[in-house]
């Protein structure tokens, strides 16, 4: 019976290898038609059925083989992604379920010899075809002796028996490269298969987010009905009432009218609205960058390429455009706080307080949707890779991001990875709330404290560097891209609060400098020399910071502990100081277009959009990595392209977001803790000093 069985597996074997005469040329071998090497009958029968009607030309089966990646093309480029085609496979009809899985094959590949260098990305088109497969373990290059392939199954066969199997389809059948010393290994894991029964049931859960999205949009029809109707009869504020205010504060058409106010009475500021707006969309379009590139490019050769070129680092190291909203942030909070202090200190737990209840609303909306129905968003042949796991972190530690925590509890399982940002502003936040405080009753000691907590800023990531031995950036490499929550580097600098402290704290220098100018705002401070003199250097100093990443890209760059330390401490705080620069131009020199095109008043109601696109971007960007059915060709044109696409969703969904829930519960926490003793006047300006305290500057 054995040996019954061993005659079909090889004749199986033999009819799913791509022949051609008496030689065969494939690196990957094809994948096998049955699953005969199992303890799963059901898969087994399910099999030899499928085989038999694939002989027979049968519609069904043909569907199934013709989904599967039966053949690998593109791996010497780069192309990993063998997707095949998922929606025949799961949608196919027949006799039993069917399932698609991705199985994740490595080739191990002997030395080349002679040796070459493993860094090098020419190749002799004479050499070795192994050379090229060979794992040279460089980070910088994707690895071309591993690819995940399309594999459409019986639904009975489990991820174990399909491993099981094709480990031992690799051992028992003759390939060509096996003369050549390769051998093959095959993993699945219990998210590498999916059918189409999958995702069709709501839990309490999501049936809960529905519930409260419907009483929401109850809540926006009755009040904008009732807005309507209320404006028609009076437009004066003192003839409102409290529980008339609480009918309108879910108003459409009273909440859209607030977006084209401005926050602030100092002119020098107008600058901030473009800036918040410029800095997002490089921001969102750097993420497009990243997930982009982590799942299905067949020309990642080229971006090989790029990670060592020094226009490429615009992208690979945008991620100090995040430092710029530290900047502003730091420099609005400072302003604020100390504007508000000078006309009535307030208790800095009350300030805490306001500045929760702004931020919280619609970022845990957000939270509680990435936990619920983005499972239902789409499907593809990542899905369940990529969105399952992000689902599984929010329903989990939905906690640590509603108290903040989420950048050092559970961080390798953070819900909403670029969610990171928040808790570390909340926690400068606090701090500069203690700076400013101390400022208020004492200018010395206040500024001392700043310059010595700016100092402790630079230093702590030169130790975390120096001590640690790591490298200067966090690398935009596959091994991040592709996992960056579980990355030593994300985990122990990039996103902790106590390594990316020195631009906020920049910023605050800033806004200690803008506050102490705030009653000369009309008066030019630079002559235009100066002003280009400082508009020249600032942008020298930011695009340094920048390209001088390229150094450590290099790969053939070698280590220095104490060079990478320094430039870990030192490059965010030239970038901070060179974009202090362009902002203190800009608000006291001759800046001209630059002035114009950041204080342009359009960019006020859209900076307000800001902070909900940027929690909401990245769940377009996993969503199309999730669904994607195929690999393509990347190019900057295309990269950037679809990052405006990924604009453009983010924020009309941040609108939506504004209209319905953020601005009805600031509108709120607004009626319920104002004193009805106030004037009107008074209660105004109060409001519009928290609005700048305690919003998010994002």
């Amino acid at each position: 019976m054995l040996k019954s069985w061993r005659v079909a597996f090889a004749v199986v074997a033999a009819w799913c290898v791509v022949v051609k005469g008496d030689e065969r040329y494939e690196i990957f071998p094809p994948l096998p038609v049955q699953v005969i090497r199992s303890q799963n009958s059901v898969c087994r029968e399910q099999s030899r059925v499928y085989v038999e009607n694939l002989k027979n030309k049968t519609l069904w089966a043909y569907e199934m083989h013709d989904a599967s990646a039966n053949a690998v093309h593109g791996i010497l480029r780069g192309s990993i992604s063998q997707f095949g085609q998922f929606e025949q496979c799961i949608s196919s009809k027949g006799p039993f379920l069917k399932q698609y899985c991705l199985a994740a094959v490595t080739a191990n590949v002997p030395k080349p010899n002679p040796p070459r260098d493993p860094k090098s990305l020419d190749f002799s088109p004479y050499e070795s075809v192994l050379s090229k497969v060979y794992d040279s373990k460089d980070p910088s290059q994707q690895p071309k002796n591993f690819v995940f392939l399309a594999w459409c199954v019986p639904a009975s066969c489990t991820p174990t028996d399909l491993q099981n199997h094709l480990n031992n389809y690799y051992e028992t059948v003759d390939f060509p490269m096996r003369h050549e010393n390769v051998t093959y290994k095959a993993s699945l894991g219990e998210l590498s298969c999916q059918n189409e029964l999958e995702n069709q049931y709501y839990d309490y859960a999501d049936i809960s987010f529905c519930l409260i999205v419907g009483i929401i949009f109850i809540f926006v029809i009755f009040s904008t009905s009732f807005g309507c109707y209320h404006y028609t009869r009076t437009r004066k504020s003192s003839e409102i009432s409290p529980l008339t205010k609480l009918g309108l504060a879910f108003c459409v058409r009273k909440n859209f009218q607030k977006l084209f106010t401005s926050e602030g009475s100092n002119p020098a500021l107008n600058i901030l609205y473009g800036m918040r707006v410029f800095c997002i969309c490089m921001i969102i379009i750097d993420h497009r960058f990243g997930t982009h590139l982590s799942s299905g490019v067949l020309n990642f050769d080229l971006v090989e390429q790029q990670y060592r070129a020094a226009f490429g680092t615009i992208f690979f190291h945008g991620d100090l455009f995040v430092d710029s909203f530290f900047i502003l942030s730091g420099l609005l909070v400072t302003y604020s706080l100390l504007c508000q202090f000078e006309k009535r200190f307030l208790n800095p737990g009350f300030i805490i307080f306001m500045r929760y209840i702004r931020l919280t609303p619609v970022y845990a909306f957000v939270v509680f949707y990435s936990a619920t129905l983005f499972n239902y968003a789409a499907f593809g042949p990542m899905w369940k890779t990529i969105i399952g796991p992000e689902v599984t972190d929010c329903r989990t530690n939905w906690w640590t991001n509603l108290l903040y925590i989420s950048n050092y509890v559970n961080a390798e399982h953070m819900c909403m990875v670029h969610s990171w940002y928040l808790p570390c502003d909340f926690h400068y936040f606090i701090v500069a709330i203690l700076i400013c405080s101390t400022i208020h009753r004492n200018k010395r000691i206040g500024l001392i404290l700043l310059g010595l907590v700016t100092f402790a800023s630079v230093l702590v990531p030169f130790l975390i560097g120096y001590i640690y031995e790591r490298p200067a950036v966090l690398f935009f490499y596959p091994e991040f891209i592709r996992a960056p929550k579980t990355h030593p580097d994300f985990l122990l600098t990039y996103s902790k609060s106590h390594a990316r402290s020195s631009p906020y704290f920049v910023g605050m220098i800033a806004g200690y400098i803008y506050f102490k100018m705030k009653d000369s705002t009309s008066k030019k401070k630079m002559s235009r020399m100066v002003s280009s003199l400082f508009i020249i250097s600032s942008l020298a100093i930011m695009i340094a910071s920048i390209v001088t990443g390229v150094i450590f890209y290099d790969p053939y760059y070698k280590y220095n502990a104490l060079e990478s330390a320094l430039y870990a401490a030192l490059h965010r705080t030239i970038w901070s100081v060179g974009s202090i620069g362009m902002l203190y131009t800009a608000s006291f020199g001759y800046s001209g277009i630059i002035k114009r095109f950041l204080s342009w008043s359009p960019w006020i109601p859209i900076s307000k959009l800001v902070y909900g696109a940027y929690l909401t971007h990245m769940q377009f960007q996993m969503r199309s990595l999730g669904k994607k059915g195929g690999a393509d060709v990347v190019t900057y044109f295309d990269i950037i392209s679809l990052g405006l696409s990924d604009i453009v969703l983010a924020f009309g969904t941040s609108l939506i977001l504004y209209l319905t829930v953020e601005a009805p519960v600031r509108n709120i926490f607004a009626i319920m803790l104002s004193s009805p003793k106030r004037n009107n006047k008074d209660s105004k300006s109060d409001e519009s000093v928290s609005e700048v305290t305690c919003d998010s500057h994002l």
